[in-house]
């Protein structure tokens, strides 16, 4: 199945707090009706990095082509 061959990189809990903090954050200006475009650039650029994506990558994530 295809599900299968999509790569999870593992990462520890203490790995885990940073995200965690921008996502509560993230949840908290939402309820407030505040923007979160910031925060969520942060959080991309953060797992951008825990897979290793080149510029390259980004660009076809983000939707700008090759």
């Amino acid at each position: 199945m295809y599900v299968t061959q999509i790569p999870i990189v593992r990462i520890t809990p203490e790995g885990q707090k940073p995200l965690i903090k921008l996502v509560d954050e993230i949840i908290d200006k939402k309820n407030r009706g505040e923007d979160t475009n910031e925060l969520e650039a942060k959080i991309d650029g953060m797992v951008y990095k825990l897979y290793e994506l080149t510029n390259e990558e980004i660009r076809i994530v983000e939707g700008r082509g090759l």
